[in-house]
């Protein structure tokens, strides 16, 4: 079965299905007896759209749902993140030392820590997200507060 399209609904970080040309030339829907007209009557809100295309979709949806800003945390809670798992990516970089925990929230973003002096931060971060980007974050959070 050769994938023609997906289904997808905006701000969802999950396809519904994907699409497929059957025997007879009709467009249908994987898992169903329903052709793609009939499966997005059915379900307001989906489109068919590329596969590519749907993954930049989702990858907004997940930095809408779990990206957020920097977080202070205690000294305690650095500590724990340190040592409930084996951290990753473990170091410093400008001044700040940085790690991210092993266990994913979802797709590439996982907990990300900071630490700059005696201060401690916490966010959700892609792993592709450049510990300089992340270190740079992290000095102009702690600049504004001083200004």
């Amino acid at each position: 079965m050769e994938i023609k399209k997906v289904i997808y609904k905006d701000g969802e970080t999950n396809l519904h299905t994907v699409t497929y040309t059957d025997a007879q030339g009709v467009e249908r829907c994987a898992y169903s007896d329903l052709t793609v007209s009939e499966y997005l009557k059915a379900n307001p809100g989906t489109v068919a759209i590329s596969f590519d295309e749907a993954l930049e979709r989702i990858a907004k949806a997940e930095d809408a749902a779990y990206i957020k800003p920097w977080t202070e945390i205690s000294a305690d809670a650095w500590m724990e993140a340190l040592e409930v798992l084996p951290p990753q990516k473990w170091q410093t970089v400008d001044g700040v030392e940085l790690f991210r925990m092993s266990e994913y929230t979802t797709g590439n973003i996982t907990a990300h820590y900071a630490r700059t002096g005696d201060r401690h931060f916490c966010a959700n971060r892609r792993t592709s997200d450049a510990y300089e980007k992340l270190a740079a974050e992290i000095r102009e959070l702690t600049l504004k507060e001083v200004a």
